[in-house]
């Protein structure tokens, strides 16, 4: 799966600095913060926790390392963010088409069809992009 986020300038630079120190390239050392920052989100979830009371890597401050553990965890919420509002947009994409083949109608069963219909809608366009 491909994520594309923003990071500030600081964070810009903590992560220039510890591909430097460690000889990584930029991408890689992200990859490595993202990696470090997911498994002190799910710490004893099946994850591997990082452990905050550990010195940084050489070249890399502390409060650089807070800031990329920050980072990570604005970008996941973000991330979760954007899926749910992505899937609210899908399921009223879908509402709409169901309404759209229902035609004109009133009624309690006309709407729990349209409903019905929608939620087909919804699961298969979702199956669909999770096989991708």
């Amino acid at each position: 799966m491909m994520l594309t986020a923003r990071v500030t300038d600081s964070q810009a630079a903590a992560l220039k600095s510890y591909a430097a120190d460690v000889g990584l390239p930029l991408y890689q050392a992200t990859v490595r913060a993202l990696e470090l920052g997911i498994a002190a989100l799910v710490g004893g979830r099946g994850a591997e926790p990082v452990r905050h009371d550990t010195a940084p890597p050489a070249g890399v401050s502390t409060g650089e390392m807070e800031a990329l553990r920050e980072a990570v965890e604005r970008l996941t919420v973000r991330a979760e963010l954007t899926d749910r509002l992505t899937q609210q947009t899908l399921y009223a994409a879908g509402a709409a088409y169901a309404a759209a083949l229902a035609g004109p109608g009133q009624g309690d069963e006309h709407m729990a069809g349209i409903t019905r219909d929608a939620e087909r809608i919804f699961d298969r366009q979702l199956a669909k992009a999770r096989e991708r």
